[in-house]
């Protein structure tokens, strides 16, 4: 980890902000920075202490509200480790899974944990605006960045517009550059986003305790016909992933 200065900690102990959180927010700024590498160690409290001129209770105060805030792991008999950096999605945006990754420098990856064509139920064909006799994709896959699972996704497309797919073809490109290439591309969807709770299948897919907070988020979008082209759900880990909004 980099000294005071090349974190550029500018502490004023005059200021109303309490020095703890100028500590925070300096050390969450070179967190979120490329400098810092995830999974490494931060110096010790008293080291830090003395790196900033602080006492150590100002440094422990940071790293607990660090902690909670999803930079900081600390490990009981081990340090203080630095978390990988959360995914950040505009909601305003309809972009893919695997372009948001490749955005942040890194590797996407899928695993395709169920693929099948089957009739549609009712209450697809109704989302969908297909016939009751009319069939339906359904892909789950795991997603992960530079190898590190993120999310569950959840797919359902009518094969009439869609055409034929093939579970190869989905583990290493995104489902919209499919779509894209095929002239499906979607340009306009309704999202819906809550929290949720991990449970058993979810949490060993991603990685996390069961119980663990995550995203969920379900859609149905159109391509540029006006005809619904999918209808997808997907849960994504809370601690990894962030959705914003930008207000104007």
């Amino acid at each position: 980890m980099p000294g005071a200065s090349t974190l550029d900690l500018e502490l004023d102990p005059a200021a109303t902000t309490p020095i703890y959180l100028q500590v925070s927010q300096g050390l969450s700024r070179w967190l979120q920075s490329e400098d810092a590498t995830p999974g490494t160690a931060l110096p010790s409290e008293r080291d830090l202490a003395l790196q900033l001129g602080v006492s150590r209770v100002t440094v422990r105060q940071a790293l607990a509200l660090l902690t909670t805030q999803g930079l900081l792991e600390r490990r009981r008999g081990s340090g203080t480790f630095i978390l990988p950096r959360r995914i950040e999605h505009p909601l305003g945006t309809l972009t893919s899974f695997s372009e948001d990754i490749r955005a942040r420098g890194m590797t996407p990856g899928a695993r395709i944990l169920d693929f099948s064509l089957t009739q549609a139920t009712p209450q697809e064909a109704m989302t969908l605006s297909l016939g009751a006799s009319s069939r339906v994709y359904r892909i789950r896959r795991l997603r992960t960045a530079d190898g590190v699972p993120l999310a569950v996704e959840a797919s359902v497309l009518p094969e009439e517009r869609v055409g034929t797919l093939s579970a190869e073809g989905l583990t290493d490109q995104s489902l919209y550059a499919l779509l894209s290439a095929r002239q499906l591309l979607p340009v306009r969807a309704l999202r819906h986003l809550r929290a949720v709770n991990a449970d058993q299948d979810l949490a060993a897919l991603l990685g996390v305790r069961a119980g663990a907070a995550l995203l969920m988020t379900e859609r149905v979008a159109w391509n540029a016909l006006g005809l619904p082209i999918e209808t997808a759900s997907a849960h994504y880990r809370g601690d990894r992933y962030d959705f914003l909004m930008e207000l104007t």
